[in-house]
C-alpha cells in the first residue's frame, strides 16, 4: 500500500460515522420535516411513482449511501 491510499482509506473511515448518522435521520424521517421545495419534491416524485414519501426517502438514502461508498472506494 501506498501512503495515499492509506490516506483515503483513515478519510473514508473517519467519515463512515458521520455518513451512519445521516443516514439513520433520514431513515427515521416520517416524521422529520423538509423546507418546503424539498417536500414539494418529495410529493411529485412520490406521485409519479406511485409510491409513499417514506419510501422515496429511502430510495434517495439508498443512493446517496452508494454513491458515497462509490466516491470512498476511488
Amino acid at each position: 500500500m501506498t501512503n495515499g491510499s492509506d490516506d483515503r482509506e483513515t478519510n473514508a473511515l473517519d467519515e463512515r460515522p458521520a455518513d451512519i448518522r445521516a443516514a439513520t435521520m433520514l431513515r427515521q424521517s416520517g416524521s422529520m420535516s423538509f423546507d418546503a421545495g424539498i417536500e414539494m419534491a418529495l410529493a411529485e416524485a412520490a406521485a409519479e411513482m406511485r409510491v409513499g414519501r417514506s419510501e422515496i426517502i429511502r430510495l434517495a438514502l439508498r443512493e446517496w449511501f452508494a454513491a458515497r461508498q462509490r466516491a470512498l472506494l476511488e
